[in-house]
């Protein structure tokens, strides 16, 4: 399955159904941390560096242009469906070895849409803020936004690294949000999130699911934004579940810079009563 020599293969992850949009990934099969790291450097995008693992089968590094992280979700399910057109089994689950334990990626049938894949994202939680109130004027300067930032509280949520969660009343203005990198790294200081991440409901999917407008401006990755954050992607529907919209059972995010839709698209599912486990899948061209 793999060769002597190193490859690379680009990938957009969290792509629409028809294949469209995506968030950017290289796919890199061997070779060595140095040139996964260049090249990372090189394209400006997450590449997924992939070896054989003695245990799992398979090991995932993950590279930004400026750092390693332990865990890139999108990257990850790019590299698994690369496994998979390679030669793995494409009817098995994968599990591969990262920084943040083994995780268990299982392929979703194509249904002549792209292939895709999912993974269970545990531990997620919803934390209130004391005075949420008194980080208003530091949002807005984050986000550029001077109106629509009082309808709901902000919170912290997700899984192991909570984001800084905010709910708005109109999805135009999370479009319409302008990032400050200088300001969202003061923010994620003071409260000791990983990031903005702001979110609109905005209807419903052809399956009766919630659909939800989000965009997630990261600290300290070197990047302003982040178009795909499937490991916050429960962390919308955990703050909806605390102010009283009742149990959700799935939902479809679109996330991404645009003002009326953004440019990836991330399914949710639950799979625990508590709201603690969930099922984050998304198609990927490659």
């Amino acid at each position: 399955m793999m060769s002597g020599t190193a490859s690379e293969r680009p990938a957009m992850a969290f792509c629409r159904a028809d294949g469209s949009g995506g968030n950017p990934a290289l796919v890199q099969l061997g070779g060595t941390e140095a040139r996964a790291r260049a090249l990372a450097q090189r394209h400006g995008a997450e590449v997924t560096w992939l070896q054989p693992d003695p245990d799992t089968g398979w090991r995932a590094r993950f590279f930004l242009p400026a750092s390693e992280i332990t865990l890139c979700l999108h990257g990850l399910l790019a590299g698994a469906v690369r496994l998979w057109q390679d030669g793995e089994a494409q009817d098995r689950a994968l599990v591969i070895a990262t920084a943040a334990g083994p995780q268990t990626v299982s392929p979703v049938p194509a249904d002549h849409r792209p292939p895709g894949a999912a993974i269970r994202l545990a531990g997620n939680h919803h934390r209130p803020i004391a005075d949420g109130a008194a980080l208003r004027p530091d949002i807005a300067a984050a986000t550029g936004l001077c109106v629509g930032l009082d309808a709901f509280p902000p919170t912290l949520a997700g899984a192991a690294r909570p984001k800084l969660v905010l709910r708005l009343e109109d999805p135009a203005l999370v479009g319409r949000a302008v990032p400050d990198p200088a300001a969202v790294a003061r923010l994620a200081g003071r409260t000791g999130a990983t990031g903005l991440y702001l979110y609109a409901l905005s209807g419903q999917a052809e399956t009766g699911c919630l659909c939800i407008r989000a965009r997630h401006f990261p600290a300290g990755l070197g990047i302003a934004e982040d178009p795909a954050t499937g490991g916050a992607a429960a962390a919308p529907l955990l703050d909806l579940e605390h102010q009283g919209t009742g149990r959700i059972e799935a939902a479809v995010i679109d996330q991404g810079p645009g003002i009326l839709t953004g440019t990836t698209s991330i399914g949710v599912q639950r799979l625990d009563p508590a709201g603690a486990d969930w099922l984050v899948s998304g198609r990927v061209t490659i």
